[in-house]
């Protein structure tokens, strides 16, 4: 009886077990790429897994990359009932006059011409249109002004407290009227995000809202083609299949590119490979040729592919190797079988396996428990993780938790059972001393 309450007392233990890799290797290495660029990353799109990181927690010039932070409030305002893909807009005096620089990148608009939301959002993506993307902030918010709140509110939600988010387009301030900079704001200041930050703001479009791919793969598209000066958009992504810098073993459909003199050739890409979906960032790309960017994102995306690999450790409603059950005590039953709450997949390097992770169990019940029991009560908490993995998640998080429940009821024994039980008992521990 007093091994069973020394049992019943270990309400949360926690033990580690470590096999395979030795404690200093790190998952960098998976990645063996040197990026040719002042910051780069690559992630896992869905889970945030950290592939690659050179630089990725200092604050750069994004440049247009900026406007994927603005497509995912053009997106959320639609999905709320509060702008309609429909709705359709004139510019004011100031975006017009923006939209007739033909050294920036944009699609010529008319005083009175009246252009839908959507391919408003279109030409932003496409062809990274400045004064479109201000027209859309303008529908969302009401103002520049409002629609840059917005967009720090929006970063600061997801935990981002390193930005400087200025204007909705990514172009240097002094490129814009007065009329249309936020109030207080320099001629030189700029818009600043890491390569980490960008890749959230990413990693949030795509899952919140991955219909955007369907506009980030289009090669080309005319804008305001019922009239006659309409405009051939050809994707600035020149990765995309078919375009000047694609690539025949790379399937790219997205995201952004960003150029202006400070930020230098910038790009957030997307591509897929066996299933697995990354998110990579490249910011100030150096090399030479209109396609640096694309060629340092190639190499870094083919070096991410060929190294890691997805790995299931558990699968939902099925027991876990080492921890299948709990023994019960006074119950109509001996044990209770334990199984994981959901399938968990592991993004990890090549050459690890299953034996080489490192787990790390955390009980809230046991090893011993008392009747009764109830189906669905969590037992404990694992944590797995590729051993010596610095790299970690965007989320900051350094692993991955699985929950073990109870996968049946077991209730009480009645007073008979439990008495004959303990006579027994009783008597095998004698036995057990005189033999």
């Amino acid at each position: 009886m007093a091994k069973l309450w020394r049992g019943l007392m270990m309400v949360v233990v926690s033990f580690s077990v470590w096999m395979g890799l030795s404690p200093g290797t790190s998952t960098q290495a998976a990645t063996n790429v040197d990026i040719d660029a002042s910051a780069a990353l690559a992630i896992e799109a869905k889970t945030g897994k950290i592939l690659y990181a050179k630089n990725a927690d200092q604050a750069l010039p994004i440049a247009s990359m900026t406007k994927l932070l603005g497509i995912y409030l053009v997106q959320q305002a639609v999905a709320q009932g509060r702008l309609s893909w429909t709705t359709t807009l004139t510019p004011d005096a100031n975006l017009y006059t923006l939209s007739q620089n033909h050294d920036l990148s944009n699609v010529p608009l008319r005083q009175d011409g009246q252009y839908t939301v959507k391919a408003l959002y279109q030409a932003s993506l496409i062809y990274s249109a400045n004064a479109a993307m201000m027209m859309l902030g303008n529908a969302v918010a009401g103002s520049q002004a409002k629609f840059v709140d917005q967009m720090r509110a929006q970063l600061k939600a997801w935990g981002i407290t390193d930005a400087t988010i200025i204007n909705a387009s990514g172009l240097d301030n002094n490129e814009l009227a007065a009329a249309d900079r936020y109030p207080g704001t320099k001629d030189s200041d700029q818009n600043l995000l890491s390569a980490k930050d960008v890749a959230i703001v990413a990693q949030h479009l795509l899952n919140d809202y991955p219909e955007t791919l369907a506009t980030t793969r289009i090669k080309e598209m005319l804008f305001d083609s019922g009239n006659s000066d309409a405009t051939k958009m050809t994707n600035y992504n020149a990765m995309l299949p078919g375009l000047a810098a694609a690539q025949q073993d790379l399937t790219v459909d997205g995201l952004k590119t960003g150029t202006t003199d400070r930020a230098g050739d910038c790009f957030a890409g997307t591509a897929t490979h066996n299933g697995m979906r990354i998110i990579t960032v490249v910011m100030h790309a150096n090399g030479n040729g209109d396609n640096k960017r694309f060629d340092q994102t190639a190499k870094l995306m083919r070096a991410t592919f060929a190294n890691w690999k997805a790995l299931t450790v558990t699968t939902a409603n099925q027991p876990v190797a080492g921890h299948e059950r709990l023994t019960v005590t006074r119950g109509q039953q001996g044990h209770v079988s334990l199984a994981a709450d959901k399938t968990l997949k592991l993004y990890v390097p090549k050459d690890t396996t299953t034996a080489t992770l490192q787990y790390t169990y955390q009980r809230q019940l046991g090893p011993k428990v008392s009747a009764p029991i109830t189906k669905g009560r969590v037992a404990g908490t694992l944590t797995v993780a590729a051993q010596g993995d610095t790299l970690g998640y965007l989320s900051g998080q350094k692993a991955e938790t699985v929950t073990l429940k109870t996968t049946t009821t077991v209730k009480k024994a009645n007073v008979f059972v439990l008495i004959f039980r303990g006579i027994g008992e009783y008597f095998g521990d004698l036995k057990a001393q005189w033999t």
